[in-house]
């Protein structure tokens, strides 16, 4: 229920916003920041879980909930677990990381209680938590660059894109529930479109850093592979936007958001 790779993912995030934005990262902030990152969005996979078990039925029914694996009163209380944990562990590294933290775990509640049946305004809410976590490293060592800003906008853009593609999946269950995601309400060739153009925008602007000299030459080589595997998904979901397909894809853009981390990060040095 938790995603580790995607948790594990969004706590180096913040370590990533943290070198970005400081020469000298603290042991102390790169720990706490990493447990912020990990233990919030483990909470947030869960209500995501406990809010969409019944779309899951249809969707996922292997998915603990909808097979009775885990009762909905024990996945609330892990979340509240885990939530409380991150926000503890916000609370180490000052006030500013606090009141981020906060936000996030304001943003994830809404979406899975509600904005979620939105469609695309829920892609954007999911997108943020997202783009947050190096907004959070940046203000738990020092205050957001340019550079995290940037990085941020790519990390949110590249989310929003694949949330919208991992809807042409989700269709028969999503409209089951009234979720009007893109690919429920214009067509799965629609959400495609749309999804390729966030993909697009996001390898657009992982040339602005290099160009404005924010980052060194170590960034190049993988932030190169991070855009073509955005483009082969790209030329993937305009092509073929099936449901088989976005299965494949979602995992896919994780691993090219993954070599846009370690971009950034070899790019701070």
């Amino acid at each position: 229920m938790m995603r580790l790779p995607n948790c594990f993912m969004i706590g180096f995030a913040v370590i990533v916003g943290e070198f970005i934005s400081s020469a000298v990262v603290p042991a102390r902030a790169a720990f706490y920041g990493f447990m912020t990152g990990f233990l919030l969005l483990a909470s947030s996979m869960i209500l995501n879980d406990y809010f969409d078990r019944e779309i899951d039925v249809i969707n996922e029914p292997k998915r603990p909930l909808p097979s009775g694996i885990v009762t909905t009163s024990q996945a609330l209380s892990f979340a509240l677990i885990l939530a409380s944990l991150g926000l503890l562990s916000a609370a180490s590294t000052g006030l500013t990381t606090l009141i981020v933290a906060i936000l996030s775990l304001l943003i994830m509640i809404a979406y899975n209680a509600r904005i979620k049946k939105t469609g695309l305004l829920g892609n954007i809410f999911v997108s943020m938590n997202v783009a947050i976590p190096f907004i959070y490293g940046a203000f738990a060592v020092a205050r957001p660059t340019w550079t995290v800003a940037i990085f941020a906008l790519l990390a949110f853009l590249s989310s929003v894109g694949r949330e919208i593609v991992k809807g042409i999946s989700d269709v028969p269950g999503d409209t089951s529930r009234g979720v009007r995601s893109i690919a429920a309400t214009k067509g799965e060739s629609a959400a495609g479109k749309y999804g390729a153009a966030c993909f697009i925008g996001a390898v657009g602007l992982s040339a602005t850093p290099p160009l404005l000299g924010l980052v060194t030459s170590f960034y190049l080589p993988l932030v190169a592979v991070c855009d073509i595997g955005f483009l082969m998904t790209t030329y993937s979901v305009l092509t073929n936007p099936t449901p088989r397909s976005a299965k494949r894809n979602k995992k896919y853009v994780l691993l090219w958001m993954t070599f846009g981390l370690l971009a950034f990060l070899m790019g701070s040095f």
